[in-house]
């Protein structure tokens, strides 16, 4: 995984592979998943995948991120809470919008979760 999140500041900041691999496992260590750094996707669950790919994300040029929360991360209203706060964990001044689709309805039917059309 650190190899995955490393491509993009040496891609996007022209930064070396070492530095960008401990930048990488910097962000890992914050949330707490060194643990999954030399692992590969198929090793990894769903929740630390979306870490991974948020903490891509993060280091990404653009200054808004909008994220479609997926039905694998969080099984019920409650959990999002959970992930949101461990995202607040890596600090960004970037524009972080969560986004849940109205093709997401049927899956909240019944629960608390607000539709805002």
């Amino acid at each position: 995984m650190v190899e995955n999140i490393a491509l993009i500041p040496e891609v996007h900041q022209r930064m070396s592979i070492k530095k960008a691999e401990t930048l990488a496992l910097d962000k890992l260590q914050v949330l707490n998943l060194q643990s999954i750094a030399m692992q590969r996707l198929n090793n990894c669950t769903a929740e630390e995948i979306f870490y991974v790919m948020y903490i891509r994300a993060l280091m990404m040029p653009q200054n808004d991120l909008v994220i479609k929360v997926p039905y694998a991360i969080t099984e019920s209203l409650k959990d999002i809470q959970s992930i949101i706060k461990t995202m607040l964990k890596l600090q960004s001044d970037k524009n972080i919008i969560i986004l849940d689709l109205l093709g997401n309805e049927v899956y909240y039917e019944g629960s608390l979760c607000n539709i805002m059309r």
